[in-house]
Protein backbone atom coordinates (compact mmCIF):
# COMPACT_ATOMS: atom_id res chain seq x y z
CA UNK A 1 0.00 0.00 0.00
CA UNK A 2 1.25 3.47 -1.32
CA UNK A 3 0.52 6.32 0.94
CA UNK A 4 0.88 8.89 -1.29
CA UNK A 5 -1.37 11.37 -1.90
CA UNK A 6 -2.11 14.54 -4.15
CA UNK A 7 -0.31 17.02 -2.46
CA UNK A 8 3.46 17.83 -2.11
CA UNK A 9 4.56 16.10 0.70
CA UNK A 10 7.06 18.17 3.35
CA UNK A 11 8.74 14.80 4.42
CA UNK A 12 9.10 12.95 0.99
CA UNK A 13 12.20 11.02 2.45
CA UNK A 14 10.20 9.79 5.53
CA UNK A 15 7.14 8.96 3.54
CA UNK A 16 9.09 6.77 1.28
CA UNK A 17 11.20 5.19 4.21
CA UNK A 18 7.83 4.22 5.76
CA UNK A 19 6.75 3.19 2.55
CA UNK A 20 9.34 0.80 2.13
CA UNK A 21 8.71 -0.29 5.84
CA UNK A 22 5.74 -1.26 4.67
CA UNK A 23 6.60 -2.77 1.35
CA UNK A 24 8.85 -5.38 3.60
CA UNK A 25 5.88 -6.05 5.92
CA UNK A 26 4.20 -7.48 2.94
CA UNK A 27 6.70 -9.17 1.72
CA UNK A 28 7.55 -10.98 5.01
CA UNK A 29 3.91 -12.07 4.68
CA UNK A 30 3.90 -13.02 1.36
CA UNK A 31 6.85 -15.26 1.59
CA UNK A 32 5.46 -16.74 5.33
CA UNK A 33 6.08 -20.18 4.80
CA UNK A 34 9.38 -19.93 3.04
CA UNK A 35 12.03 -19.95 5.93
CA UNK A 36 14.87 -18.26 4.64
CA UNK A 37 13.03 -15.47 2.45
CA UNK A 38 11.34 -14.67 5.58
CA UNK A 39 14.28 -13.68 7.56
CA UNK A 40 15.46 -11.56 5.20
CA UNK A 41 12.45 -9.62 4.66
CA UNK A 42 11.80 -9.81 8.11
CA UNK A 43 14.90 -8.50 8.42
CA UNK A 44 14.68 -5.73 6.05
CA UNK A 45 11.24 -4.54 7.24
CA UNK A 46 13.19 -3.70 11.46
CA UNK A 47 15.87 -1.89 9.51
CA UNK A 48 13.34 0.51 7.33
CA UNK A 49 11.04 0.69 10.29
CA UNK A 50 13.25 2.23 12.39
CA UNK A 51 15.16 4.59 9.95
CA UNK A 52 11.63 6.09 9.97
CA UNK A 53 12.50 8.25 12.44
CA UNK A 54 16.02 8.76 11.39
CA UNK A 55 14.67 10.37 8.35
CA UNK A 56 11.65 12.36 9.87
CA UNK A 57 14.13 13.94 12.52
CA UNK A 58 17.08 14.75 9.36
CA UNK A 59 14.05 16.87 7.59
CA UNK A 60 12.11 18.44 9.62
CA UNK A 61 15.05 19.71 12.10
CA UNK A 62 15.51 22.98 10.56
CA UNK A 63 11.74 23.46 10.78
CA UNK A 64 10.51 26.78 14.18
CA UNK A 65 8.92 24.50 16.69
CA UNK A 66 10.06 21.25 16.09
CA UNK A 67 12.16 19.98 18.61
CA UNK A 68 9.35 20.90 21.27
CA UNK A 69 6.80 19.20 18.89
CA UNK A 70 9.07 15.65 18.75
CA UNK A 71 9.87 15.58 22.23
CA UNK A 72 6.87 14.21 23.44
CA UNK A 73 6.92 11.53 20.73
CA UNK A 74 10.45 10.88 21.31
CA UNK A 75 9.77 9.94 24.89
CA UNK A 76 6.52 8.02 23.87
CA UNK A 77 8.70 5.44 21.99
CA UNK A 78 11.33 5.38 24.19
CA UNK A 79 8.27 4.13 26.78
CA UNK A 80 7.45 1.95 23.88
CA UNK A 81 8.71 -1.69 24.66
CA UNK A 82 7.64 -3.08 22.04
CA UNK A 83 9.64 -0.12 19.51
CA UNK A 84 12.52 -0.58 21.69
CA UNK A 85 12.95 -4.30 21.26
CA UNK A 86 12.12 -3.47 17.33
CA UNK A 87 15.09 -0.63 17.76
CA UNK A 88 17.30 -3.86 19.45
CA UNK A 89 16.66 -6.39 16.75
CA UNK A 90 17.89 -3.95 14.21
CA UNK A 91 21.00 -3.56 15.62
CA UNK A 92 21.05 -7.21 16.13
CA UNK A 93 21.01 -7.81 12.41
CA UNK A 94 22.78 -4.78 11.36
CA UNK A 95 25.99 -5.48 13.27
CA UNK A 96 25.63 -8.50 15.82
CA UNK A 97 24.45 -11.40 13.85
CA UNK A 98 20.92 -13.16 13.71
CA UNK A 99 18.09 -12.88 15.78
CA UNK A 100 16.60 -16.71 17.12
CA UNK A 101 13.51 -17.78 15.45
CA UNK A 102 11.13 -20.27 16.19
CA UNK A 103 8.44 -21.75 13.86
CA UNK A 104 6.08 -24.65 14.82
CA UNK A 105 3.45 -26.13 12.69
CA UNK A 106 -0.27 -27.42 13.49
CA UNK A 107 -1.14 -29.79 10.29
CA UNK A 108 -3.90 -31.70 9.67
CA UNK A 109 -7.67 -30.54 8.77
CA UNK A 110 -9.19 -27.59 7.49
CA UNK A 111 -12.72 -26.38 6.77
CA UNK A 112 -12.15 -23.30 4.86
CA UNK A 113 -9.55 -21.53 7.26
CA UNK A 114 -10.80 -23.11 10.36
CA UNK A 115 -8.95 -26.15 11.44
CA UNK A 116 -11.03 -28.82 12.33
CA UNK A 117 -8.33 -32.03 13.62
CA UNK A 118 -4.92 -31.26 13.55
CA UNK A 119 -1.96 -31.56 15.51
CA UNK A 120 0.81 -29.76 16.69
CA UNK A 121 4.32 -31.12 15.06
CA UNK A 122 7.72 -30.53 16.00
CA UNK A 123 10.10 -29.67 12.64
CA UNK A 124 12.97 -28.77 11.19
CA UNK A 125 12.76 -24.67 11.41
CA UNK A 126 14.36 -24.66 7.53
CA UNK A 127 11.29 -26.86 6.17
CA UNK A 128 9.27 -25.08 4.25
CA UNK A 129 5.75 -25.17 4.89
CA UNK A 130 4.95 -26.61 1.06
CA UNK A 131 7.05 -29.76 1.85
CA UNK A 132 5.39 -30.03 4.92
CA UNK A 133 1.97 -29.47 3.22
CA UNK A 134 3.23 -32.01 0.32
CA UNK A 135 4.67 -34.86 2.89
CA UNK A 136 0.97 -34.63 4.87
CA UNK A 137 -1.24 -34.85 1.36
CA UNK A 138 0.76 -37.67 0.72
CA UNK A 139 0.92 -39.44 4.23
CA UNK A 140 5.14 -39.63 3.98
CA UNK A 141 6.07 -41.25 7.53
CA UNK A 142 9.63 -40.90 6.47
CA UNK A 143 9.11 -37.38 7.41
CA UNK A 144 6.37 -36.82 10.10
CA UNK A 145 5.64 -41.03 11.42
CA UNK A 146 1.68 -40.05 11.90
CA UNK A 147 1.27 -37.92 8.75
CA UNK A 148 -0.89 -41.39 7.53
CA UNK A 149 -3.47 -41.26 10.08
CA UNK A 150 -5.46 -37.79 8.48
CA UNK A 151 -6.77 -40.92 5.79
CA UNK A 152 -8.64 -41.86 7.95
CA UNK A 153 -10.91 -39.11 8.14
CA UNK A 154 -10.59 -37.01 5.16
CA UNK A 155 -11.66 -39.57 1.65
CA UNK A 156 -8.99 -38.80 -1.83
CA UNK A 157 -12.30 -37.18 -3.15
CA UNK A 158 -12.77 -34.28 -0.50
CA UNK A 159 -16.73 -34.94 -0.91
CA UNK A 160 -17.21 -32.39 1.87
CA UNK A 161 -17.13 -28.63 0.46
CA UNK A 162 -14.33 -26.55 1.52
CA UNK A 163 -12.74 -29.28 3.84
CA UNK A 164 -9.11 -30.17 2.75
CA UNK A 165 -5.37 -30.62 4.64
CA UNK A 166 -3.57 -27.90 5.38
CA UNK A 167 -0.84 -26.13 7.51
CA UNK A 168 -0.72 -23.31 10.10
CA UNK A 169 2.76 -22.55 10.88
CA UNK A 170 3.81 -19.70 13.77
CA UNK A 171 6.95 -17.84 13.79
CA UNK A 172 7.84 -16.75 17.10
CA UNK A 173 11.40 -13.99 17.72
CA UNK A 174 11.53 -14.09 21.60
CA UNK A 175 14.08 -10.67 20.55
CA UNK A 176 10.75 -8.89 19.61
CA UNK A 177 8.31 -10.10 21.78
CA UNK A 178 8.09 -13.50 24.55
CA UNK A 179 7.98 -17.13 23.26
CA UNK A 180 4.41 -17.07 22.90
CA UNK A 181 3.77 -13.64 20.53
CA UNK A 182 3.59 -14.24 16.51
CA UNK A 183 5.94 -12.14 15.10
CA UNK A 184 3.44 -10.68 12.02
CA UNK A 185 1.57 -9.33 14.93
CA UNK A 186 4.21 -7.90 16.34
CA UNK A 187 5.38 -6.06 13.23
CA UNK A 188 1.96 -5.17 12.64
CA UNK A 189 1.43 -3.63 16.10
CA UNK A 190 4.74 -1.27 15.59
CA UNK A 191 4.19 -0.73 11.76
CA UNK A 192 1.15 1.35 13.43
CA UNK A 193 2.70 2.91 16.37
CA UNK A 194 5.07 4.19 13.48
CA UNK A 195 2.84 5.49 11.28
CA UNK A 196 0.80 7.73 13.55
CA UNK A 197 4.16 9.53 14.29
CA UNK A 198 4.73 9.75 10.62
CA UNK A 199 0.84 11.23 10.18
CA UNK A 200 1.59 13.73 13.09
CA UNK A 201 4.51 14.84 11.06
CA UNK A 202 2.67 15.37 7.87
CA UNK A 203 0.38 17.61 10.26
CA UNK A 204 2.78 19.51 11.93
CA UNK A 205 5.01 20.28 8.51
CA UNK A 206 1.35 21.52 7.20
CA UNK A 207 -0.04 18.88 5.23
CA UNK A 208 -2.83 16.19 5.48
CA UNK A 209 -1.58 12.74 5.84
CA UNK A 210 -3.89 9.81 3.75
CA UNK A 211 -5.98 8.19 6.81
CA UNK A 212 -4.32 4.41 7.03
CA UNK A 213 -7.25 1.77 7.53
CA UNK A 214 -5.04 -1.62 6.53
CA UNK A 215 -6.21 -5.04 7.33
CA UNK A 216 -3.59 -7.49 7.36
CA UNK A 217 -5.33 -10.72 7.81
CA UNK A 218 -2.52 -11.98 9.34
CA UNK A 219 -4.29 -15.38 10.38
CA UNK A 220 -5.31 -16.48 7.01
CA UNK A 221 -1.48 -15.79 5.55
CA UNK A 222 -0.21 -18.52 8.41
CA UNK A 223 -2.50 -21.38 6.50
CA UNK A 224 -1.33 -22.87 3.62
CA UNK A 225 -3.74 -25.46 2.23
CA UNK A 226 -3.97 -27.83 -0.30
CA UNK A 227 -5.90 -25.62 -3.13
CA UNK A 228 -3.17 -22.61 -2.54
CA UNK A 229 -0.57 -25.79 -3.92
CA UNK A 230 -2.95 -26.34 -6.53
CA UNK A 231 -5.63 -24.04 -7.56
CA UNK A 232 -7.69 -26.22 -9.95
CA UNK A 233 -8.13 -29.25 -7.03
CA UNK A 234 -11.77 -27.11 -6.35
CA UNK A 235 -12.86 -27.85 -10.28
CA UNK A 236 -11.37 -31.54 -9.90
CA UNK A 237 -12.96 -32.45 -6.55
CA UNK A 238 -16.44 -30.81 -7.92
CA UNK A 239 -16.94 -28.24 -5.84
CA UNK A 240 -16.98 -25.42 -8.33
Amino acid sequence: MSTSSNHTCPIPTTHDKFNEAHYFFHRTMDVYHEPDPFRWNLNAFLQALRSVTFMLQSELKHQGGFDKWYQPWRERMKQDDLLKKFDKGRVTVVHIGMLQHKSYVQAGIFRGTVMKLAFDFPIDINMSSEVILKALIEGDTNIFPTFDMFKDFLDDTHPSIGEQLGVRRTWIVEDLGSKDDDVLLLCDHAWTRISQVVSAAHKFAGAEFPAIDVQHYISKIKILLETDLDPSLPQKWGWE
